[in-house]
């Protein structure tokens, strides 16, 4: 009973904090041994939880942007350029684009990835998350309104390069944020925010190849979602609050150790 509890703290921390969710579930249920008839069933649940979590914690630019969406349908052209509810919801829907595209159309040889190219993957993202550590020198710092439309664009671009475990959704959006000269406080916000749409995307997809489950996993399920929705709230502010710090970069430093650790792992020992 101790495994779901594990993997669901290990989703909740690793969906926020910039080193992959996906590599990481994938490495503790190696290592873990966990086996379950309707694994699906028990991903999605963990899922939620975070999904939940980051609705919980953003809820109030969550409503402004609805809010800002229906009156962006009664005046386009002055609520794109000044309310800044609209402004959130249509950078979002434009950055949610091509993780659309890309999920769609790979979404079914992403699942069978090898363990080394997790480890390699982690490596890419640490090597991007210590680029990091200059960014404070750009001099521009854009908020909601003098980031441009392309720019979300191109945070999106990055956000779907994480379909493939072992990059960090979070790394790459808040990263190429900062790189585009968004400031830290709006680079967090909106890289979860973009999150939303990704993940339930990803729950619907999956919800098509949930096949009919036992009792026993819906108490893992259950189990996996309360630990990842509680621990997912901790993860979360834990990661604004360091992203404020200007320690974002530190994270690279991890990434690259359990990285290198991994790809070792399976390239030698696991081979044997």
């Amino acid at each position: 009973m101790i495994e779901p509890i594990i993997l669901g703290f290990v989703q909740a921390i690793t969906e926020f904090l910039p080193v992959s969710s996906s590599g990481h579930l994938r490495i503790a249920e190696y290592f873990l041994g966990f086996k379950m008839e309707n694994i699906l069933s028990f991903e999605i649940a963990l899922h939620f939880g975070t999904f939940l979590a980051t609705c919980l914690i953003f809820r109030n630019d969550i409503l402004i942007a609805i809010k800002g969406l229906f009156l962006g349908l009664k005046d386009f052209k002055n609520a794109s350029e000044n309310d800044e509810g609209f402004r959130i919801a249509l950078m979002v829907i434009i950055a949610s684009i091509p993780i659309a595209i890309v999920g769609f159309f790979l979404e079914k040889y992403l699942s069978d990835i090898p363990m080394h190219r997790i480890g390699l993957n982690l490596i890419i993202t640490g090597s991007i998350l210590l680029l990091t550590k200059n960014t404070d020198k750009i001099p521009i710092k854009k908020d909601i309104f003098s980031a441009t439309y392309y720019n979300v664009f191109i945070i999106g671009v990055a956000q779907a390069l994480a379909v493939f475990h072992g990059i960090s959704r979070s790394g790459m959006t808040i990263s190429v944020a900062l790189f585009l000269g968004l400031n830290r406080d709006f680079a967090g916000r909106f890289s979860f925010l973009i999150s939303l749409p990704a993940i339930f995307g990803a729950l619907i997809l999956s919800l098509k190849d949930l096949k009919n489950f036992n009792n026993f996993d819906i108490v893992y399920a259950v189990i996996g979602f309360i630990t990842s929705f509680v621990f997912g709230i901790i993860a979360l502010k834990f990661l604004i609050s360091f992203l404020k710090r200007g320690r974002f970069f530190h994270f690279g430093f991890y990434c690259m150790i359990v990285g290198i650790a991994v790809y070792l792992y399976f390239t030698t020992v696991a081979v044997n």
